[in-house]
């Protein structure tokens, strides 16, 4: 069975930030290509708006709850929302990862066998 993964990412209604976690779940789909993304701003964020803050969020617990791990985005920690999510991966003993720090360690492998071949 594959791993599904809750990716949080700062919302707070903007459609910019839609495409933002867009373009880093194609990056780790090609890194983790057996796993499954779930982003809540995809399945909810058209309704943000048409439901208490509450409600939403009970929304996103219940489907992070149904996941193996909680991957937070760049800025999560400035984001209520990211700050709850991560607040109850840690409390139900979750594996919490940081897509800034996955993405950089890609970027700097990648650096370093330039350097190694030359390319």
């Amino acid at each position: 069975m594959r791993k599904l993964i809750y990716v949080a990412h700062p919302f707070k209604g903007d459609p910019e930030n839609i495409k933002r976690v867009e373009a880093i779940i194609l990056q780790l789909t090609k890194l983790y290509p057996d796993y499954t993304f779930y982003s809540p701003l995809h399945a909810t964020g058209f309704f943000y708006f048409a439901k208490t803050y509450e409600e939403g969020m009970k929304d996103c617990i219940e489907m992070l709850s149904r996941c193996d791990e909680l991957f937070l985005c760049n800025g999560w920690e400035h984001s209520k929302g990211c700050g709850i999510e991560f607040n109850w991966a840690d409390e139900h003993h979750m594996p919490i990862k940081f897509v800034d720090e996955i993405l950089s360690n890609v970027n700097s492998h990648e650096e370093h066998a330039c350097d190694i071949t030359g390319v």
